[in-house]
């Protein structure tokens, strides 16, 4: 109960950090839309992200604070934290050094990079996106030293400072963007990304490990023990390509020889679809690991699988429905949320039609964070990876099919179904690994919540039938008034249709939200 309080705690923050980082987000995403809408310009923005992207994939920036966490909390749980410190100051050092080396190649050869990334772009367009990710390049320096130093304080236990990162970071995209791109255009916001990490990433970082006992003397022991372990877990993320990560790249890859603005409709509605993944998905995600980690590194197995299973039930419980009625009423969501904006009815139009095909897989998005940690709480990076790689290779020709056939609405089915197909032998295999004996129960209740959300998504679609018949959607009034409609049948339907289904745990769900807050505002 105790391990419960502090997880649920743990992610009351995490939840608020993410919420407010993804309307930052779509506040970002906005910024671009009211001032310069979607077209090849927009496109060359977001293609420029891949070689960045790719970047810290390499030297798995992106997962530093999921490998690091395990090594760190084995010398806290054994009292040997100084030992653990060094540890942290060979990592910093030998990769550091590492990713200014493969920033200086990436520099280089980007124009050659960019061929291989945006093959369907005329040269003026290439040409752009060669400037602009070599603008954005040396974020990954921020991200890279911001992922390990928010690897050492979630393995102490504190949160609130890392939470603050992501915020940061998108409001210094938003003013860099708001304030020059009528000068700079579509480079004042790749400026923004250079300063937000810069800030966010790693001033903040800094001062958040400081707080918890930062310890660093450049260190080039590649020989500890600690440094190997590290790399044990970290090197089968470096070699994978994981769907989690490749997924944005084919989008841009395949978008580029598809119709002006078609990245540009797709990057809209994948920032819409990550509200509900990174709400739910990520901050229980997140704010669960580093417990299951220190479980996992205690003996405590059986412990560390109840905590998995609850996470994940609790996580599909929240998103089936979420999904399901974004997809419903992802015209009126879009209309409303970009209106006011340079976006045209086609842009609008266009951009529901993906939001509503990428919330087919956004269970799939949250759920996978769960499962991937239950992997790495074990020091098994390999199996994920393995995993990943080869639902990656398979989705490889979907992708290209579907954008051919379907242009960028085949684009977000790819993605749906990849995910689902990760996601389902992700659980598979973990349930099989742990010998997780409510493995086939898990199953039983996604059925049911499964029902429940098909149920409510049909009574939400006859229910915004019968308001835009009153109300159009692309209008402010119709979009209000069918989002409202969806919001009451959630309300309504989800406690009545949970009884119908005999989803015991619901209860158990409201009343730990409800003992939640009345504890924080009892303190």
């Amino acid at each position: 109960m105790t391990h419960t309080r502090t997880v649920v705690r743990a992610a009351g923050i995490i939840m608020a950090s993410v919420l407010a980082s993804r309307i930052l987000g779509f506040v970002r995403e906005w910024t671009v839309a009211y001032r310069l809408g979607s077209s090849a310009e927009t496109d060359a923005y977001y293609a420029a992200f891949t070689l960045p992207d790719f970047l810290n994939y390499l030297i798995a920036g992106g997962a530093l604070s999921i490998t690091f966490i395990p090594i760190f909390s084995k010398y806290l749980a054994e009292k040997r934290e100084e030992e653990g410190w060094r540890v942290f100051s060979t990592v910093i050092t030998i990769l550091g050094l590492t990713l200014v080396a493969l920033l200086l190649l990436a520099e280089l050869f980007a124009p050659q990079m960019v061929e291989i990334i945006s093959p369907g772009f005329p040269p003026d367009q290439k040409e752009l996106v060669v400037s602009l990710t070599r603008l954005m390049l040396p974020a990954q320096i921020c991200f890279y030293l911001g992922g390990i130093l928010t690897a050492v304080q979630y393995a102490k236990g504190r949160f609130l400072i890392p939470a603050l990162a992501p915020l940061v970071y998108n409001l210094g995209i938003i003013l860099g963007g708001y304030l020059l791109s009528p000068y700079m255009g579509i480079v004042g916001f790749s400026v923004g990304v250079l300063a937000g990490a810069l800030v966010g990433n790693f001033g903040l970082q800094i001062w958040g490990a400081a707080r918890v006992g930062l310890r660093f003397k450049p260190r080039l022991d590649w020989r500890h023990e600690g440094f190997r372990s590290f790399l044990r877990l970290t090197v089968p993320i470096m070699l994978g390509f994981s769907l989690v990560y490749v997924d944005d790249w084919l989008i841009r890859r395949y978008g580029s020889y598809l119709a002006a603005a078609s990245i540009t409709w797709l990057s809209y509605a994948k920032t819409l679809r990550g509200i509900p993944i990174a709400l739910i998905g990520q901050a229980v995600g997140v704010a669960s690991y580093p417990f299951l980690a220190r479980l996992y590194a205690e003996g405590k197995s059986e412990e560390m699988n109840r905590m998995l299973t609850g996470a994940l039930r609790a996580v599909i419980f929240l998103i089936l429905p979420v999904s399901v009625l974004m997809g419903v009423g992802s015209k009126p969501l879009v209309y409303l949320v970009f209106s006011g904006t340079r976006l045209t009815p086609t842009d609008i139009e266009a951009t529901a039609a993906a939001l509503a095909l990428f919330s087919v897989g956004t269970f799939a998005w949250a759920v996978q964070a769960i499962l991937a940690r239950g992997f790495y709480a074990r020091k098994d990076t390999w199996t994920p990876m393995l995993v990943g790689s080869g639902v990656t290779l398979l989705s490889i020709p979907l992708y290209a099919w579907l954008a051919e056939r379907y242009q960028h609405l085949g684009l977000a089915l790819a993605s749906s179904v990849g995910m689902i197909t990760y996601a389902v032998i992700l659980f598979a295999i973990l349930a099989r690994r742990i010998g997780n004996r409510a493995a086939s129960g898990t199953v039983t209740f996604f059925a049911k919540v499964a029902a429940m959300s098909a149920v409510m998504g049909l009574t939400g679609h006859f229910l915004l039938q019968a308001a835009h018949s009153r109300l159009p959607w692309n209008s402010l009034g119709g979009s209000l008034l069918g989002l409202l409609a969806l919001g009451i049948t959630a309300i309504i339907l989800i406690p009545l249709l949970a009884k119908l289904f005999r989803i015991r745990e619901a209860e158990s769900y409201l009343r730990r939200i409800t003992d939640f807050w009345s504890r924080e505002t009892s303190d």
